[in-house]
């Protein structure tokens, strides 16, 4: 067996590693080159289509019949705002009637007769919440008398008199809470 030496055989290795490194850097620059030309071609052709549709729609829009439906639609969503508006409005009110439903006349025939004969009212205020009274007189008992008659209304929930002036007419206010209706 005769066997040869090839002195020469490193150099012959080295550059077929080089030229694998050339192939496999030509195989990654060709992959990306073609992803890029790739995508490159995909949006081009989503953009023209895309123009395309859109010239198509604006002939569209511009026909009479279709200018003609959308002022109608346009009238349409300017008188629903409004009604939506009206609404609104009707319900606050709707809400603030309910709200004065605890103000009737049988509450304030009862408040009436609880006003002894010396007492004279001379300003009454009416809230949902609440009733306020001024008054003028003639005996500190009658104040009192007053007070106690209204704290004994089923519609009343709270009493308070406020300042009491005075020494031979006496002027006071009185304030009543009313109960919550259910």
């Amino acid at each position: 067996m005769n066997r040869d030496m090839n002195f020469f055989s490193q150099f012959e290795g080295k550059k077929k590693e080089i030229k694998n490194k050339n192939i496999y850097m030509y195989s990654l620059i060709t992959i990306i080159s073609a992803f890029i030309i790739g995508t490159l071609a995909w949006n081009s052709i989503g953009i023209f289509l895309a123009k395309k549709d859109i010239k198509k729609y604006e002939a569209e829009l511009a026909k009479e019949e279709v200018k003609e439906k959308v002022l109608v639609w346009e009238d349409l969503v300017k008188k629903e705002d409004l009604l939506k508006s009206y609404n609104n409005e009707l319900n606050i009110i709707i809400g603030n009637l309910e709200s004065r439903a605890v103000i009737t006349t049988k509450l304030l025939d009862k408040v009436s007769s609880t006003i002894p004969t010396e007492v004279t009212i001379s300003a009454i205020s009416i809230t949902n919440k609440e009733i306020s009274i001024q008054a003028i007189s003639t005996s500190r008992k009658a104040i009192g008398e007053i007070e106690n008659n209204l704290k004994n209304l089923d519609n009343i929930q709270k009493v308070y008199v406020g300042g009491i002036a005075g020494t031979e007419e006496y002027t006071f206010d009185i304030k009543c809470v009313l109960k919550d209706v259910e």
